[in-house]
C-alpha cells in the first residue's frame, strides 16, 4: 500500500514539473514567436507545449493521467475574476485533461490506434493521431463554453497541435540519446 502511494506521489510530482516546464517555456519560445508574427491576432498560443505533456501523460497513465495533472493544470488555469470566470478556468482545465485521455480511448475503441495502446508500445503516428484528437476535443471545448470564436478555437487546435509535435520530437531525440548512451 505504501509502496502504491509513493509511486502516485512520485508520478503527481514528475508529471508537474514537466507540465511547469512546459508552461514556462511557452512564455519565452511560443509568445516571442507569435508577437514576431501577428501580435495580438490569436488567442491562445501558436506552440503550447503543456498539450504535449497532457497527451504523454494519458498515454502513460491512462484516466490516471487527469489525478496526476489536475493539480498542475489547475495553478495555471486563469483563475482570475468572479466565480464564473473561476469556473470556466476550472472547467477548461479539467476539460483539457479529459480531453487527451478520451481522444485515446475513442482511437482505440475504433481501431484507429493500437487497440490496447497501454500495454503495447504505440506507433508515434497513433501518437500523433491521438494528439491531434485531443487538440480538437479542446478546441472544441473552448468553443462550447463560448470561450473562443470559432477562429480562435482552430488557433486553440493549432497551437495544441504544434505544441504537442514539439514535445514529441524532442522526448524521442530525448529517449534516442537515452538508449545510445546506454
Amino acid at each position: 500500500m505504501r509502496h502504491a502511494i509513493m509511486t502516485n506521489l512520485v508520478a503527481l510530482v514528475m508529471c508537474s514539473v514537466f507540465y511547469t516546464i512546459a508552461f514556462e517555456a511557452v512564455f519565452v519560445v511560443s509568445d516571442k514567436l507569435q508577437q514576431s508574427m501577428v501580435p495580438g491576432l490569436i488567442y491562445g498560443s501558436v506552440l503550447f507545449f503543456p498539450h504535449g505533456v497532457r497527451v504523454l501523460t494519458a498515454y502513460l497513465f491512462g484516466w490516471r493521467s487527469i489525478i496526476y495533472l489536475l493539480p498542475i493544470s489547475a495553478a495555471y488555469a486563469d483563475l482570475g475574476g468572479d466565480a464564473g470566470a473561476i469556473l470556466e478556468g476550472l472547467i477548461l482545465a479539467l476539460g483539457s485533461l479529459v480531453a487527451c485521455v478520451l481522444a485515446f480511448e475513442v482511437l482505440s475503441r475504433f481501431d484507429f490506434i493500437e487497440r490496447d495502446y497501454l500495454s503495447v508500445p504505440i506507433d508515434w503516428k497513433s501518437l500523433a493521431l491521438a494528439g491531434a484528437g485531443g487538440a480538437l476535443i479542446n478546441a472544441m471545448l473552448h468553443y462550447s463554453l463560448n470561450v473562443t470564436d470559432a477562429r480562435a478555437s482552430g488557433a486553440v487546435f493549432i497551437g495544441d497541435v504544434l505544441g504537442f509535435a514539439v514535445v514529441l520530437v524532442v522526448s524521442m531525440l530525448f529517449f534516442r540519446l537515452l538508449r545510445e548512451r546506454s
